[in-house]
C-alpha cells in the first residue's frame, strides 16, 4: 500500500529546544493514524511542519511518494492537505458559505461572489457528514461540537485528501465525540487519509490504524493497533517513570463555603441560567456538567465575575458577593481556571512570566511598595514551570508560543500556585497528557482533603465520577439533577444530560 505522508530525518530546533529530532513517520493512504504523545513531545509541532506554518530545520518530505517543500500553507493546500485546528480559525460573523469560500470565492460577476454555487456543494459536504445546519447563519450561533464539523467540512471544501486534526474532541462531550469519530470513519471510506493528534488512548485504539508515540521530541514508535494496548501506550508515552495514582477517599466535609441562591443569568432578553441553587461544602468537590451550551460557562462567569446575575444571589463565607467585582472575589479567596484558555486564561501576546504572575502582582510577597519584586516574581514563574514541566525555551517568550497543552499547564499552575479556600476549575484535563491529568487531579484531590471547597466543570465523565463527592447536571439552564457518585451510572447521568430525565434538587 502506498505512503500518503513520509517525513525524513524531520528536525526542528527552536533556540535552544529540540522540537523534533530526526522524526521518520510514514503515513499509509486511506488510513486513520493516530500521534500520542505528552504535552512539548513535538506532536504540534510535525504537524505545522506537514501544513507549511513551521519549516523544519532539516530533513525532506514526501506526499504520496514525490519530494516536496512545504514552505507554507498555501503550499499545504495545493498539495490536498488540510489542518483543523485545536482553536478554531473561522469567522464568527460570517456564514458556512463564506468561511470556506474565504478567499477563493467563486466569482458571478465582476461585482459579487456567487454564493449560490457555493451553498450547493456546502451542502452535499453537510450531508457527507451528516450534520444538517442553517446555511444562512452565521457560525457564532452554532454550538462548539457544530464549529468542529464545520472545521472539518471548510478542509473538504478546499479540496482536502489529507485532513490533519489537532486534539479534535478536547472541547466535545462524551456523545459528540462519538460522533465525530463516526464522521472520521465516514472520511475514510470516502479514501481520505487522518491524522489525528490526541491525547485520550481510548480514542485512538477506537478509530486509528495505527498509532505512532512521540517522547521528547523523537518518534519512538509507530504501531498498528491491533498489536498494542492501553498500558503499553502509556509506557510508550511517559517512560519508565510511574504515574501518580488518583484515588477519592471518603471524609468528614465542614459547613458550607460556596451557596448558591435561585441564580439567575441574563442575556439578550434571554434566560441561560434559570434559578440555580446549590452549595459547595468545606472539603467537597462539586461535579457540575452538561452538554455544552446548557448554562454551565454562564453560571460560572456569574460566580466568578465576570457575568451579572439578573436575579439571586451568591455567597462566599456566608457574604454576599453578588455585586462584587472580580477581584474582590480573588481576595476573598478565589482561584479559577477558566474553559478558555485562549480568551479567560491567558495574554498570549504577553510573556510567560507575566502570565504565571497574573492575578497575584498585587500580593504582598511580589510588592515593595509601589514597586514590583521582579527576582521573587522570576522565581515563582521557574517554579512553576518545574513543577508542571510547562516545555519552554524561557519565561520571556510569549504565551502564545507554546502549545494549547503547555499554555493549558501555565494556566493551572499559576492558579493551583496558591492555597485558595475555593476554586472553579473547568474542563482541566483539556488538552494535556496522561501524566498532568493525573498530577492536577491528585492536587485537586489534596486540596479537598486539606478542607478546599471546588467547584469542578467538566464533560469528561471518567473525571467526573472518579473526583466528584457529589454530581450536578445542568439542561437548558436549570440544575435538574444533583446526586452522589455511588447512586448513579453513566446512563443515568446521560438520561439528564439530554432532558430525557429530571429530579431538580
Amino acid at each position: 500500500m502506498a505512503y500518503a505522508i513520509e517525513t525524513h530525518q524531520i528536525t526542528k530546533i527552536f533556540g535552544d529546544t529540540v522540537a523534533n529530532d530526526q522524526i521518520n513517520l510514514s503515513v499509509l493512504e486511506g488510513h486513520i493514524h493516530a500521534v500520542l504523545g505528552e504535552n512539548g513531545a513535538g506532536k504540534t509541532t510535525l504537524m505545522k511542519i506537514l501544513f507549511g506554518e513551521e519549516i523544519p530545520s532539516s530533513g525532506s518530505i514526501e506526499i504520496y511518494g514525490k519530494p516536496t517543500a512545504i514552505n507554507n500553507p498555501a503550499d499545504a493546500l495545493r498539495l490536498s492537505i488540510g489542518f483543523i485546528h485545536q482553536h478554531f480559525t473561522l469567522v464568527n460573523e460570517f456564514t458556512i458559505a463564506q468561511n470556506f469560500s474565504l478567499g477563493i470565492e467563486p466569482r458571478k460577476n465582476l461585482f459579487f461572489s456567487d454564493y449560490q454555487k457555493v451553498n450547493q456543494k456546502v451542502k452535499e459536504i453537510l450531508d457527507l457528514l451528516e450534520m444538517p445546519l442553517d446555511l444562512a447563519a452565521p457560525v457564532g450561533k452554532f454550538s462548539v461540537e457544530e464549529r468542529q464539523i464545520i472545521e472539518i467540512g471548510k478542509a473538504l471544501y478546499r479540496g482536502a485528501q489529507i485532513l490533519i486534526l489537532d486534539e479534535p474532541t478536547s472541547v466535545l462531550t462524551p456523545q459528540k465525540i462519538q460522533k465525530l469519530l463516526e464522521i472520521l470513519k465516514v472520511l475514510k471510506l470516502e479514501g481520505k487519509t487522518i491524522l489525528i493528534i490526541t491525547h485520550k488512548l481510548e480514542e485512538a485504539l477506537a478509530i486509528a490504524d495505527e498509532i505512532s508515540v512521540l517522547r521528547r521530541g523523537k518518534l519512538v514508535a509507530t504501531l498498528p493497533r491491533d498489536q498494542v494496548n492501553r498500558e503499553q501506550l502509556i509506557r510508550l508515552m511517559v517512560g519508565d517513570e510511574p504515574l501518580v495514582n488518583v484515588q477519592r477517599t471518603e471524609h468528614t466535609y465542614g459547613d458550607p463555603l460556596v451557596q448558591i441562591k435561585d441564580l439567575c443569568v441574563m442575556t439578550a432578553g434571554s434566560h441561560l441560567v434559570k434559578n440555580v441553587s446549590f452549595d459547595i461544602q468545606k472539603g467537597e468537590i462539586f461535579g457540575l456538567t452538561g452538554v455544552g451550551g446548557n448554562g454551565q460557562a454562564e453560571l460560572v462567569e456569574a460566580m466568578v465575575g465576570l457575568r451579572p446575575a439578573s436575579q439571586g444571589e451568591i455567597y462566599f463565607f456566608s457574604k454576599n458577593v453578588t455585586n462584587w467585582d472580580i477581584r474582590k472575589r480573588r481576595l476573598a479567596g478565589l482561584a479559577y481556571v477558566p474553559e478558555n484558555r485562549i480568551t479567560r486564561g491567558a495574554a498570549i501576546t504577553l510573556s510567560i512570566l507575566d502570565n504565571l504572575v497574573m492575578g497575584h502582582h498585587y500580593l504582598p510577597q511580589f510588592r515593595r511598595g509601589l514597586l514590583l519584586r521582579q527576582n521573587k516574581m522570576a522565581d515563582f514563574a521557574k517554579d512553576i514551570v518545574k513543577e508542571y514541566e510547562i516545555v519552554a525555551s524561557s519565561l520571556e517568550i510569549n504565551a502564545g508560543s507554546l502549545s494549547g497543552g503547555n499554555l493549558q499547564k501555565l494556566i493551572i499552575g499559576r492558579e493551583f500556585s496558591l492555597e485558595t479556600p475555593f476554586m472553579i476549575v473547568a474542563y482541566p484535563s483539556q488538552g494535556i497528557d496522561i501524566r498532568t491529568t493525573k498530577y492536577v487531579q491528585s492536587e485537586m484531590l489534596r486540596r479537598r482533603d486539606a478542607g478546599c471547597a471546588i467547584l469542578l466543570v467538566s464533560g469528561d465523565l471518567d473525571e467526573i465520577f472518579n473526583l466528584s463527592d457529589r454530581i450536578g447536571v445542568m439542561y437548558s439552564g436549570e440544575l435538574v439533577a444533583i446526586m452522589r457518585p455511588q447512586e448513579t451510572d453513566r446512563l443515568e447521568l446521560g438520561q439528564y444530560m439530554v432532558g430525557s430525565r429530571r429530579n431538580q434538587p
